[in-house]
């Protein structure tokens, strides 16, 4: 594993995203929602875990870069680069998640928009509580500041979300909600016993209207197809599967997603390659530093 000076890398990848003039800022609910899942999911990591254990989590940090893999000539978007950085770690009585997203997104016609977000959150290790913080930027404007809490009643119950920041009614959460990093374990979970679907409401913060529908498919990597992806993410050859999840408003009745992400996982749990799909483009997320952090002393 390699350990970065990640305050560096973080300037050196603006740089260079300046340097290449691109800008960016794709949809703010579906990229903050993309940003703050993807962030959860990285939280994962299944070590000497047999079929249908819960999963193990180690605390690390880790840079993703970010490039236009895809773009629709309706979209207008013609170049993207960009970074993600993120910090999860045990705090004994929960984990934390720290999400800092740089984006710049280069549009046929018209300027070009720089957009920054982080999230922060926290869960505990039960399930049944967490806390979040959402802020975003454009062009160097705050155009978001978000924050809130929420509980369940118990595993797989109802629970409440509590708007701290703009101050809001309560929005109630149906049985069988799950937050982030929850969600993320038993869906590994169910990839490690050969399901092939998951499919629960998931809440992270990033939306008024409560939970995501959160549909995924798993498809399991030939051992044939292991070792050249592993090299291409610096890491060594292991069982992995394909993931696409489809996010869909809690009460939709469209059958259209408001956007989708594609992941490939190990069963480390860590993300060899990301895709995030919004509709008329997609942005190509893969990993160029981890750094294992100390566990903590509780």
């Amino acid at each position: 594993m390699v350990r970065p000076v990640f305050a560096d890398l973080w300037q050196r990848e603006e740089s260079s995203a300046m340097n290449h003039g691109i800008a960016g800022g794709p949809r703010s609910c579906a990229a903050r929602r993309a940003g703050a899942w993807f962030g959860a999911v990285l939280a994962i990591w299944l070590t000497d875990t047999a079929p249908g254990q819960a999963a193990e989590m180690v605390p690390h940090r880790a840079l993703y870069s970010m490039t236009l893999a895809s773009a629709d000539s309706t979209s207008g978007v013609v170049g993207a680069r960009g970074a993600m950085q993120y910090r999860f770690a045990d705090v004994c009585d929960g984990w934390t998640v720290e999400t800092r997203t740089y984006l710049r997104i280069a549009y046929e016609q018209g300027p070009e928009v720089e957009s920054t977000w982080s999230f922060i959150t926290w869960e505990a290790k039960d399930g049944l509580r967490y806390r979040f913080r959402i802020n975003q930027a454009r062009d160097g404007r705050t155009i978001e500041d978000t924050r809130g809490d929420a509980e369940l009643e118990a595993r797989d119950g109802p629970g409440v979300v509590r708007h701290t920041k703009p101050e809001g009614e309560a929005v109630d959460l149906p049985a069988g909600t799950l937050f982030p990093t929850d969600h993320l374990a038993r869906m590994l979970a169910a990839a490690a016993t050969g399901k092939n679907r998951f499919v629960r409401p998931m809440y992270d913060g990033s939306g008024e209207e409560g939970p995501d529908l959160l549909s995924a498919v798993i498809a399991p990597i030939a051992p044939s197809e292991r070792p050249a992806q592993a090299k291409a993410a610096g890491l060594a050859s292991s069982p992995a599967w394909h993931m696409r999840l489809a996010f869909f408003p809690q009460d939709a009745k469209n059958a259209e997603p408001v956007f989708e992400i594609g992941v490939r996982y190990r069963d480390d749990g860590i993300a060899e390659w990301v895709e995030q799909d919004f509709g008329d483009f997609t942005l190509d997320l893969r990993p160029t530093e981890i750094e294992i952090l100390d566990p903590p002393v509780c």
